[in-house]
């Protein structure tokens, strides 16, 4: 892992899913912080500083208007990337993403091996 990799924080409850985008994740130079429950995600966002926080917006026990509304509301975040990560259609996600200010959504059927990449779309090339 590089020193200066971005960080995901990757906040899902299926431990199968959560294996393999880390493993792509990591293979695509990012550093990975993995939640499998939903218990304190504010307080590990705050402890861990993610440039990237990829939610399954269906895990449950997360109440997703008020962490999305509290991480949208501070200045501390205003650089944060929220991407959805999620078993929805595509046309769910993208109104979700539309009425809630996320930056994108990465389908579960879609190649996971490719999620790093795609994740790098969200910065300008050479922007370290």
């Amino acid at each position: 892992m590089e020193v200066n990799a971005r960080k995901v924080m990757l906040l899902d409850e299926n431990l199968m899913d959560v294996m393999k985008a880390e493993k792509h994740l990591l293979n695509g130079g990012y550093a990975v912080v993995s939640l499998t429950s939903a218990n304190g995600v504010l307080s590990k966002v705050d402890y861990e500083r993610p440039d990237i926080l990829l939610l399954d917006i269906e895990m449950p026990r997360l109440n997703v208007t008020d962490l999305l509304g509290t991480l949208r509301a501070s200045e501390d975040y205003e650089d944060l990337v929220i991407v959805l990560f999620s078993d929805l259609g595509a046309d769910q996600l993208q109104k979700l993403c539309i009425e809630n200010d996320i930056n994108g959504y990465f389908c579960k059927s879609m190649d996971v091996s490719q999620i790093g990449e795609f994740l790098n779309n969200f910065f300008e090339y050479g922007d370290d």
